[in-house]
Protein backbone atom coordinates (compact mmCIF):
# COMPACT_ATOMS: atom_id res chain seq x y z
CA UNK A 1 0.00 0.00 0.00
CA UNK A 2 2.99 2.79 0.97
CA UNK A 3 4.59 1.67 -2.74
CA UNK A 4 1.33 2.25 -4.25
CA UNK A 5 1.05 5.97 -2.51
CA UNK A 6 4.42 6.92 -3.41
CA UNK A 7 3.56 5.40 -7.27
CA UNK A 8 0.31 8.04 -7.24
CA UNK A 9 1.90 10.52 -5.80
CA UNK A 10 5.22 10.67 -8.15
CA UNK A 11 1.98 10.47 -10.93
CA UNK A 12 0.50 13.41 -9.65
CA UNK A 13 3.74 15.71 -9.23
CA UNK A 14 4.65 14.83 -12.87
CA UNK A 15 1.04 16.43 -14.06
CA UNK A 16 1.73 19.30 -11.51
CA UNK A 17 5.07 19.89 -13.06
CA UNK A 18 3.56 19.22 -17.07
CA UNK A 19 0.91 21.35 -16.25
CA UNK A 20 3.28 24.27 -14.70
CA UNK A 21 5.56 23.92 -17.72
CA UNK A 22 2.66 24.32 -20.98
CA UNK A 23 1.19 26.93 -18.70
CA UNK A 24 4.87 28.78 -18.90
CA UNK A 25 5.34 28.12 -22.30
CA UNK A 26 1.60 29.85 -23.28
CA UNK A 27 1.32 33.07 -25.38
CA UNK A 28 -1.40 34.96 -25.88
CA UNK A 29 -2.32 38.09 -27.28
CA UNK A 30 -4.21 39.78 -30.29
CA UNK A 31 -3.13 42.41 -32.88
CA UNK A 32 -4.89 45.28 -31.62
CA UNK A 33 -8.10 47.30 -33.56
CA UNK A 34 -6.82 50.11 -34.83
CA UNK A 35 -10.13 51.49 -34.78
CA UNK A 36 -11.27 50.84 -31.36
CA UNK A 37 -8.86 49.86 -29.34
CA UNK A 38 -6.15 52.83 -30.04
CA UNK A 39 -6.33 56.60 -27.91
CA UNK A 40 -6.57 58.66 -31.00
CA UNK A 41 -6.87 61.96 -28.39
CA UNK A 42 -3.02 61.24 -27.92
CA UNK A 43 -2.77 62.65 -31.35
CA UNK A 44 -3.63 65.95 -29.64
CA UNK A 45 -2.14 68.79 -29.16
CA UNK A 46 -1.55 69.52 -33.49
CA UNK A 47 -0.81 73.18 -34.13
CA UNK A 48 -0.20 74.14 -37.37
CA UNK A 49 2.00 77.72 -38.14
CA UNK A 50 3.70 78.18 -35.64
CA UNK A 51 0.73 77.78 -33.03
CA UNK A 52 -1.78 79.86 -35.29
CA UNK A 53 -3.53 76.59 -35.77
CA UNK A 54 -4.19 74.88 -32.73
CA UNK A 55 -6.19 71.51 -32.60
CA UNK A 56 -6.82 70.57 -29.19
CA UNK A 57 -4.89 73.17 -27.28
CA UNK A 58 -5.96 71.90 -23.75
CA UNK A 59 -4.41 69.04 -24.04
CA UNK A 60 -0.76 67.76 -22.57
CA UNK A 61 2.22 69.07 -24.29
CA UNK A 62 5.67 70.56 -23.40
CA UNK A 63 7.71 73.17 -25.05
CA UNK A 64 10.26 71.30 -27.70
CA UNK A 65 12.04 75.24 -28.19
CA UNK A 66 11.11 75.86 -31.93
CA UNK A 67 10.79 79.26 -33.11
CA UNK A 68 7.05 79.54 -33.71
CA UNK A 69 7.86 81.60 -37.07
CA UNK A 70 4.84 80.37 -39.26
CA UNK A 71 7.00 79.34 -41.79
CA UNK A 72 10.08 76.88 -42.32
CA UNK A 73 12.20 76.71 -45.11
CA UNK A 74 14.53 73.24 -46.22
CA UNK A 75 17.45 73.82 -48.35
CA UNK A 76 17.90 70.13 -49.05
CA UNK A 77 14.57 70.16 -51.15
CA UNK A 78 14.63 73.58 -52.43
CA UNK A 79 11.23 73.89 -50.19
CA UNK A 80 8.77 76.35 -48.41
CA UNK A 81 5.96 74.84 -46.23
CA UNK A 82 4.54 75.46 -42.77
CA UNK A 83 5.67 73.96 -39.26
CA UNK A 84 3.12 71.13 -38.07
CA UNK A 85 3.32 70.15 -34.49
CA UNK A 86 1.33 66.59 -33.13
CA UNK A 87 2.02 63.03 -31.51
CA UNK A 88 2.49 60.32 -34.46
CA UNK A 89 1.56 56.73 -33.10
CA UNK A 90 4.78 55.31 -34.93
CA UNK A 91 5.47 52.07 -32.69
CA UNK A 92 3.97 49.07 -30.95
CA UNK A 93 5.61 47.47 -28.09
CA UNK A 94 4.89 44.38 -26.27
CA UNK A 95 6.03 42.92 -22.89
CA UNK A 96 6.31 39.20 -22.25
CA UNK A 97 7.91 36.39 -20.13
CA UNK A 98 8.32 34.15 -22.92
CA UNK A 99 11.41 34.61 -25.57
CA UNK A 100 9.55 34.32 -28.93
CA UNK A 101 6.35 35.19 -27.53
CA UNK A 102 4.90 38.26 -30.02
CA UNK A 103 1.48 39.28 -28.30
CA UNK A 104 0.67 42.03 -30.29
CA UNK A 105 0.79 39.96 -33.68
CA UNK A 106 -1.82 37.64 -32.54
CA UNK A 107 0.02 35.74 -30.02
CA UNK A 108 2.29 34.46 -32.10
CA UNK A 109 5.01 32.03 -30.99
CA UNK A 110 8.20 31.65 -32.55
CA UNK A 111 8.87 28.86 -29.63
CA UNK A 112 12.79 29.72 -30.35
CA UNK A 113 15.70 27.56 -28.17
CA UNK A 114 15.93 29.22 -24.66
CA UNK A 115 17.49 28.09 -21.33
CA UNK A 116 16.14 29.02 -17.53
CA UNK A 117 18.14 32.45 -17.84
CA UNK A 118 16.30 33.40 -20.68
CA UNK A 119 12.52 32.88 -18.80
CA UNK A 120 11.10 36.08 -18.09
CA UNK A 121 9.32 36.10 -14.52
CA UNK A 122 8.99 37.36 -11.08
CA UNK A 123 11.66 36.64 -8.23
CA UNK A 124 11.25 37.28 -4.21
CA UNK A 125 14.33 37.61 -2.51
CA UNK A 126 15.15 38.21 1.21
CA UNK A 127 17.38 40.55 2.29
CA UNK A 128 19.91 40.20 5.72
CA UNK A 129 17.59 42.32 7.44
CA UNK A 130 14.76 40.28 6.73
CA UNK A 131 13.40 42.88 4.02
CA UNK A 132 11.63 41.24 1.48
CA UNK A 133 12.50 42.51 -2.09
CA UNK A 134 10.61 41.61 -5.73
CA UNK A 135 12.61 41.89 -8.91
CA UNK A 136 11.63 40.95 -12.09
CA UNK A 137 12.60 40.25 -16.09
CA UNK A 138 10.90 40.46 -19.11
CA UNK A 139 11.45 40.48 -22.92
CA UNK A 140 10.14 43.24 -25.24
CA UNK A 141 9.08 43.06 -28.98
CA UNK A 142 9.27 46.04 -31.02
CA UNK A 143 7.15 46.83 -34.61
CA UNK A 144 7.35 50.08 -36.71
CA UNK A 145 3.08 50.61 -37.41
CA UNK A 146 2.54 54.26 -38.34
CA UNK A 147 -0.79 53.96 -37.64
CA UNK A 148 -1.93 57.26 -39.38
CA UNK A 149 -0.57 56.52 -42.93
CA UNK A 150 -1.57 52.54 -42.79
CA UNK A 151 -5.11 53.84 -41.79
CA UNK A 152 -4.30 56.50 -45.05
CA UNK A 153 -5.78 59.25 -42.70
CA UNK A 154 -3.57 61.66 -44.61
CA UNK A 155 -2.23 61.07 -48.30
CA UNK A 156 1.42 61.80 -49.00
CA UNK A 157 2.31 63.46 -45.96
CA UNK A 158 6.14 64.47 -45.90
CA UNK A 159 5.50 65.00 -42.15
CA UNK A 160 4.13 61.29 -41.51
CA UNK A 161 6.29 57.97 -41.56
CA UNK A 162 5.39 56.13 -44.43
CA UNK A 163 7.72 53.20 -43.26
CA UNK A 164 6.05 49.80 -43.80
CA UNK A 165 5.40 47.06 -40.92
CA UNK A 166 8.55 45.93 -39.60
CA UNK A 167 10.21 44.12 -36.39
CA UNK A 168 13.48 45.93 -36.02
CA UNK A 169 14.00 44.39 -32.06
CA UNK A 170 13.38 41.18 -30.67
CA UNK A 171 15.15 41.13 -27.33
CA UNK A 172 15.45 37.70 -27.04
CA UNK A 173 18.08 37.64 -30.01
CA UNK A 174 19.99 40.55 -28.31
CA UNK A 175 22.57 38.84 -25.90
CA UNK A 176 22.41 41.86 -23.30
CA UNK A 177 19.36 41.85 -22.57
CA UNK A 178 19.64 39.46 -20.02
CA UNK A 179 23.60 40.39 -19.08
CA UNK A 180 24.34 43.50 -16.76
CA UNK A 181 27.71 43.86 -17.40
CA UNK A 182 27.56 43.44 -21.30
CA UNK A 183 24.56 46.18 -21.16
CA UNK A 184 26.61 49.10 -19.51
CA UNK A 185 29.61 48.34 -22.60
CA UNK A 186 26.63 50.24 -24.84
CA UNK A 187 26.39 53.15 -22.44
CA UNK A 188 29.63 53.72 -20.00
CA UNK A 189 28.36 56.91 -18.92
CA UNK A 190 25.69 55.13 -17.04
CA UNK A 191 28.09 54.13 -14.07
CA UNK A 192 28.26 57.27 -11.86
CA UNK A 193 24.40 57.22 -12.01
CA UNK A 194 23.65 54.08 -10.31
CA UNK A 195 22.90 53.92 -6.85
CA UNK A 196 22.23 56.62 -4.46
CA UNK A 197 22.00 59.02 -7.44
CA UNK A 198 19.62 56.99 -9.15
CA UNK A 199 17.56 56.83 -6.05
CA UNK A 200 17.57 60.57 -5.13
CA UNK A 201 16.49 61.27 -9.06
CA UNK A 202 13.09 58.57 -9.18
CA UNK A 203 10.93 61.41 -6.31
CA UNK A 204 11.67 64.76 -8.84
CA UNK A 205 11.26 63.07 -12.33
CA UNK A 206 8.05 61.14 -11.09
CA UNK A 207 6.49 64.42 -9.84
CA UNK A 208 7.54 66.21 -12.68
CA UNK A 209 5.79 63.23 -15.00
CA UNK A 210 2.91 63.52 -12.45
CA UNK A 211 1.71 67.16 -13.43
CA UNK A 212 2.81 67.38 -17.02
CA UNK A 213 6.55 65.65 -18.47
CA UNK A 214 9.59 63.93 -17.10
CA UNK A 215 12.64 65.95 -16.67
CA UNK A 216 14.56 65.75 -19.52
CA UNK A 217 18.06 66.49 -17.65
CA UNK A 218 17.49 63.20 -15.50
CA UNK A 219 18.03 61.40 -18.09
CA UNK A 220 18.98 58.24 -15.89
CA UNK A 221 15.54 57.75 -14.45
CA UNK A 222 12.15 56.45 -15.54
CA UNK A 223 10.71 58.68 -12.39
CA UNK A 224 7.94 56.48 -10.58
CA UNK A 225 9.38 53.50 -13.40
CA UNK A 226 12.81 52.86 -11.90
CA UNK A 227 15.92 53.20 -12.89
CA UNK A 228 16.51 53.78 -16.52
CA UNK A 229 19.96 51.61 -16.64
CA UNK A 230 20.94 49.17 -17.35
CA UNK A 231 19.18 49.16 -20.69
CA UNK A 232 18.08 45.77 -20.31
CA UNK A 233 15.19 43.56 -18.86
CA UNK A 234 16.37 43.07 -15.72
CA UNK A 235 14.60 45.04 -13.07
CA UNK A 236 15.79 45.20 -9.37
CA UNK A 237 12.67 46.51 -7.83
CA UNK A 238 9.16 45.41 -9.27
CA UNK A 239 5.77 46.83 -8.09
CA UNK A 240 3.87 45.42 -10.33
CA UNK A 241 3.54 43.63 -13.95
CA UNK A 242 2.58 47.19 -15.27
CA UNK A 243 5.20 49.16 -13.81
CA UNK A 244 7.38 46.64 -15.04
CA UNK A 245 6.25 46.46 -18.54
CA UNK A 246 6.36 50.30 -18.80
CA UNK A 247 10.31 50.63 -17.93
CA UNK A 248 10.64 47.70 -20.64
CA UNK A 249 9.32 50.22 -22.97
CA UNK A 250 11.76 53.34 -21.54
CA UNK A 251 14.30 51.09 -21.60
CA UNK A 252 14.25 49.67 -24.98
CA UNK A 253 13.73 53.72 -26.44
CA UNK A 254 16.52 54.34 -24.51
CA UNK A 255 19.04 51.82 -25.80
CA UNK A 256 17.88 51.83 -29.83
CA UNK A 257 18.70 55.75 -29.20
CA UNK A 258 22.40 54.98 -27.39
CA UNK A 259 23.19 52.20 -30.17
CA UNK A 260 22.41 55.03 -33.15
CA UNK A 261 18.83 53.61 -34.32
CA UNK A 262 16.98 56.44 -32.47
CA UNK A 263 15.56 59.57 -33.83
CA UNK A 264 14.66 62.69 -32.01
CA UNK A 265 11.62 64.35 -34.07
CA UNK A 266 10.57 67.14 -31.51
CA UNK A 267 12.29 70.71 -31.62
CA UNK A 268 14.04 72.95 -34.06
CA UNK A 269 16.43 70.56 -35.41
CA UNK A 270 14.13 68.08 -36.21
CA UNK A 271 12.00 70.54 -37.74
CA UNK A 272 15.16 71.98 -39.84
CA UNK A 273 15.89 68.67 -41.25
CA UNK A 274 12.37 68.75 -43.34
CA UNK A 275 12.07 64.71 -42.91
CA UNK A 276 9.47 62.46 -41.22
CA UNK A 277 12.35 60.44 -39.30
CA UNK A 278 14.10 63.36 -37.69
CA UNK A 279 17.67 63.51 -36.41
CA UNK A 280 19.71 61.45 -34.37
CA UNK A 281 19.88 61.36 -30.80
CA UNK A 282 22.48 59.31 -28.89
CA UNK A 283 20.75 60.08 -24.92
CA UNK A 284 17.37 60.39 -25.70
CA UNK A 285 14.91 63.13 -24.63
CA UNK A 286 12.36 60.87 -22.69
CA UNK A 287 9.91 63.53 -23.31
CA UNK A 288 8.95 62.54 -26.66
CA UNK A 289 7.42 59.89 -26.26
CA UNK A 290 4.15 58.74 -24.81
CA UNK A 291 2.08 54.74 -24.12
CA UNK A 292 -1.02 54.04 -24.88
CA UNK A 293 -2.28 50.28 -23.43
CA UNK A 294 -4.17 47.88 -26.17
CA UNK A 295 -3.46 44.64 -24.65
CA UNK A 296 -4.51 43.11 -22.76
CA UNK A 297 -7.41 45.95 -22.20
CA UNK A 298 -7.23 49.69 -23.86
CA UNK A 299 -6.67 51.59 -21.08
CA UNK A 300 -7.76 55.17 -23.53
CA UNK A 301 -4.83 57.21 -21.38
CA UNK A 302 -1.52 58.56 -22.79
CA UNK A 303 1.31 58.23 -20.26
CA UNK A 304 4.48 60.50 -20.52
CA UNK A 305 7.93 58.18 -19.22
CA UNK A 306 7.75 58.16 -15.62
CA UNK A 307 4.47 58.79 -14.49
CA UNK A 308 2.82 56.82 -11.32
CA UNK A 309 0.50 54.12 -12.94
CA UNK A 310 -2.53 53.74 -10.42
CA UNK A 311 -5.35 54.39 -13.54
CA UNK A 312 -3.38 52.26 -15.67
CA UNK A 313 -2.76 49.13 -13.04
CA UNK A 314 -7.10 49.41 -12.76
CA UNK A 315 -8.73 45.98 -14.28
CA UNK A 316 -4.85 45.30 -16.04
CA UNK A 317 -2.76 43.25 -13.21
CA UNK A 318 -5.24 40.31 -13.24
CA UNK A 319 -2.48 37.26 -12.37
CA UNK A 320 -3.08 35.09 -15.30
CA UNK A 321 -1.99 38.22 -17.88
CA UNK A 322 1.79 38.00 -18.03
CA UNK A 323 1.96 39.73 -21.77
CA UNK A 324 1.07 43.09 -22.25
CA UNK A 325 1.00 45.06 -25.64
CA UNK A 326 1.37 49.06 -26.46
CA UNK A 327 0.86 51.88 -28.97
CA UNK A 328 3.73 54.61 -28.44
CA UNK A 329 3.34 58.07 -29.67
CA UNK A 330 6.47 60.41 -30.45
CA UNK A 331 6.34 64.07 -30.73
CA UNK A 332 6.87 65.25 -33.79
CA UNK A 333 8.15 68.99 -35.20
CA UNK A 334 8.18 68.61 -38.86
CA UNK A 335 7.93 71.36 -41.92
CA UNK A 336 4.89 70.17 -44.32
CA UNK A 337 6.67 71.63 -47.45
CA UNK A 338 5.55 72.23 -51.50
CA UNK A 339 8.84 71.81 -53.30
CA UNK A 340 10.20 74.63 -55.75
CA UNK A 341 12.47 72.54 -57.84
CA UNK A 342 9.77 72.40 -60.46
Amino acid sequence: MTKLIRIIVAVLAGLCITSTAQSQQMCNGSFPNLITDVCYDCIFPISIMGGFVNLGGSSEDYSTGVSGAPICVCANNLGVGTPVSLWEPRYMVDTTNKPGCMPLLGGIDINTPYNAAEYGGEKTTTGALKGRRKSAFMHVNEYVNPIMTALGVVVNNPCLDNRSFDVPFLSWADPTWNDDALSLMLTPYAYPFAGVPSVAAELPDAISATVGFPLEILFWVAGAWGPMYPLNGNVAIANTPEQVSHLMIARLFAKLHAAGAGQATAGQEALNSCGALGVPQLVMDKRQYKTNRVFPFPDNLCTPIGRPLPFQEMGAARPQDKDYGYIVFQRKDCCATTSLAN
